[in-house]
């Protein structure tokens, strides 16, 4: 199935989960909108102060350096924690699946360093789409790709709601028909890869290289 005859049976949204997208003449175009947080990084930021607060008062009441010393570092750990959540949760990310250059590229932030970087993955190196679910028991979407000498995974949408599944499945019949992916057999090892994590950020096996995850 073409991508033009694809995105015609099944429509884009315009919106699906944490993306925003629109379509171009033979480009499809995804791009997060404002970061989304969780509750975690503030919580281990509060935890990180209520340890403060207890090194304070092991130091006046308990007289005890080793006391203070065990709450100062457990207090450092919880504000870097809540740091590197926030900055993995808001990640920018973005794709453009071009069908006149047969390339996906995809757009993302470095979690570490926060730098910009960009990828273009021919479509013969796509080799499989799919939802698979978070933890938090919304859906993600993903695609695994061919980074010799890796099957690397990266989401091109999060915190999909099950109000927007059926939306959700549409564009990955989209996709598939973009990368030609219809005529995979059922019992390819590409497909065998997928497993029930999702992507760093979301709740996912933190295995990053450059932003993308590696396959468990």
């Amino acid at each position: 199935m073409s991508f033009r005859q694809a995105l015609a049976d099944n429509p884009a949204p315009a919106k699906l989960g944490d993306v925003s997208l629109r379509y171009e003449p033979s480009i499809l175009v995804g791009e997060t909108r404002a970061g989304h947080l969780t509750w975690k990084p503030p919580a281990l930021s509060a935890l990180g102060g209520g340890l403060v607060l207890a090194a304070v008062a092991a130091l006046i009441f308990v007289d005890s350096l080793w006391s203070v010393s065990a709450l100062l570092s457990l207090a450092a750990a919880a504000f870097l924690g809540s740091v590197r959540l926030s900055r993995l949760e808001r990640r920018k990310r973005g794709f453009v699946v071009n069908f006149a250059t047969t390339t996906l590229r995809l757009d993302f932030v470095t979690p570490l360093a926060g730098k910009p970087r960009t990828l273009l993955v021919p479509f013969d190196d796509v080799k499989a789409v799919g939802l698979v679910e978070q933890a938090d028991g919304r859906s993600c979407l993903t695609i695994d790709f061919v980074m010799e000498p890796e099957v690397l995974r990266e989401a091109l949408a999060a915190f999909i709601t099950d109000d927007e599944l059926v939306q959700a499945h549409r564009l990955v019949r989209v996709l598939e028909g973009a990368f030609g992916l219809g005529s995979i057999p059922p019992d390819s090892p590409y497909l065998s890869t997928q497993s029930p994590a999702g992507p760093a950020g979301f709740e996912a096996t933190p295995a990053d290289r450059d932003g993308f995850d590696r396959e468990p």
